[in-house]
């Protein structure tokens, strides 16, 4: 075997040994960006939870104090009219009517606070969706990029090796020197 078959063979390996390492490479960043798109989706459910529960529990407050509310309203009636006052004409059906007011103002608070914290976490979730889907594309263009550079890879070793083929062809060893022996 003379010098350039072997300095070809170990071109063309080294080559094909770099093309395969980048192409691996490019299936492990699309494996990764799957798992990290899948984490982040699992994070947009959790958040979607978290909004129903903030739904929830504002309607319940909302309720709860709904009826506190009338609760008070009809304490302030009997009261009123435990003192003889009439309460549907002037000013004690003035007052029932602003507290009634007061109370569904806060009621609705409640029930707005809710909302903008469902909308809030519901928004979370949609964004960890997106960044799911951005991970997923990196990882798709990562491993196309890894086969364009395994090609460039291929071509570049291809034609080291063939002009290391060309120019240590043109070499003849002495008749002295001794050919490497590889021991396989």
């Amino acid at each position: 075997m003379s010098w350039a078959v072997v300095a070809v063979t170990a071109i063309v390996g080294g080559t094909v040994l770099q093309a395969a390492g980048q192409i691996r490479a490019g299936k492990a960043a699309e494996a990764q960006a799957e798992a990290e798109q899948e984490i982040l989706n699992q994070n947009a459910k959790l958040k979607e939870r978290e909004a129903a529960a903030e739904r929830e529990r504002s309607r319940a407050e909302a309720l709860r104090f709904e009826k506190e509310g009338e609760a008070l309203l009809g304490t302030q009636q009997v009261k009123l009219a435990k003192g003889g006052v009439l309460t549907g004409i002037d000013t004690p059906a003035l007052l029932l009517e602003l507290t009634a007011q007061e109370l569904e103002a806060d009621r609705m608070e409640i029930l707005k606070t809710g909302f903008l914290a469902e909308s809030f976490r519901l928004s979370e979730a949609e964004n960890l969706r997106f960044q799911g889907r951005a991970a997923k594309a990196r990882g798709i263009n990562l491993k196309r990029a890894s086969r364009f550079a395994a090609g460039g890879t291929l071509l570049t070793g291809i034609g080291a090796a063939g002009l290391a083929g060309s120019s240590l062809s043109s070499v003849k060893p002495s008749a002295n020197q001794a050919l490497p022996r590889v021991i396989v």
